[in-house]
């Protein structure tokens, strides 16, 4: 009997001084992670306390506070890794250790900060490197940048503005006018009208090249519609007048006149606005544009028939 308890005792006593004994080895994995932390050495750090924690949690309630300090310290350094990669330039890296720090602090419940702030950096860090690729006119390489800010930041829309400019730089069209119209609706209107309108502008150009009158008109009004101009109002009217949509190619071409009063072709546009307004029906009003080209050296001519045939007084 006295041999048994003897022998239960030494047990319990080793069982003691084996806790202890991890119990320290734990600790020190600790401090070493500590250590790493103050030689700036992040993985390091991350390692050992990583191995802390692992240990920390076999030994249960003994080792509760130590496991606490690691879950505390772990998604910090992730964050400050994270920082380290991104002033490094390497994104892949930084975005991995942003998400490892956040994936920490959700799981452990804590650090709500650090949360907060993977969230904050992530798409001011692939907005950055996007905009050195779209500067670099590295366009498919920009867009699918500028891709991941969005789906960080579903609501950023310099970020959306910017995607559209790619896409469309790279000469995915639709595409772009899809960003842009997603710009639109997060703060960015102005900006993203402005590359819509040239959108549909070079594409009513590109329409009426191919005498595709019909996509050329709407293109242009698009273009209009987005952000008026001189030239928009001009296509409008070309292929307006082409289609025998007289009324429509009348105003058009009064707006490119009031638009551009100096313009180089205006006597051109002058004698064009008459013939539509003179199909349309309104010869009075078309007399009055013929009068003003009768003496043009090129198309004087033309007009003062077009007043004789109309008995223009």
């Amino acid at each position: 009997m006295k041999k048994v308890f003897f022998a239960m005792f030494v047990a319990l006593l080793s069982a003691g001084f084996v806790s202890a004994q991890d119990l320290e080895s734990v600790t020190n994995l600790y401090n070493a992670g500590a250590e790493a932390l103050n030689a700036n050495d992040d993985a390091k750090a991350i390692e050992n306390f990583t191995k802390a924690l692992e240990g920390a949690a076999v030994l249960g309630e003994e080792g509760m506070e130590l496991a606490g300090k690691c879950k505390d310290i772990l998604p910090k350094v992730c964050l400050s890794q994270g920082k380290g990669f991104a002033n490094a330039g390497a994104i892949d890296d930084a975005i991995a250790a942003f998400k490892k720090a956040s994936d920490l602090a959700t799981e452990y419940g804590n650090n709500a900060d650090v949360i907060d702030e993977v969230k904050k950096l992530v798409p001011q860090m692939l907005m950055a490197n996007a905009g050195t690729l779209l500067n670099d006119k590295k366009y498919a390489e920009a867009a699918a940048a500028y891709k991941g800010v969005v789906e960080a930041d579903p609501e950023n829309g310099v970020a959306y503005l910017r995607l559209g400019m790619a896409y469309n730089a790279a000469g995915n069209v639709d595409e772009a006018i899809a960003a842009l119209g997603k710009a639109v609706e997060f703060g960015q209107e102005a900006n993203a009208k402005k590359q819509l309108a040239n959108i549909y502008l070079k594409k009513s150009q590109a329409c009426q090249k191919e005498k595709d009158f019909k996509g050329a008109l709407e293109a242009a009004q698009l273009s209009a519609e987005n952000a008026n101009s001189a030239n928009a109002q001009k296509l409008i009217g070309l292929n307006a007048l082409n289609l025998k949509q007289n009324k429509i190619a009348a105003e058009a071409f009064e707006s490119y006149l009031a638009m551009s009063p100096n313009a180089k072709d205006k006597n051109e546009m002058i004698y064009r606005l008459a013939t539509a307004l003179q199909a349309a029906g309104d010869n009075a009003k078309a007399c009055g544009y013929y009068k003003e080209i009768a003496q043009d050296p090129k198309l004087g001519e033309a007009a003062r028939y077009q007043m004789t045939t109309l008995k223009c007084q």
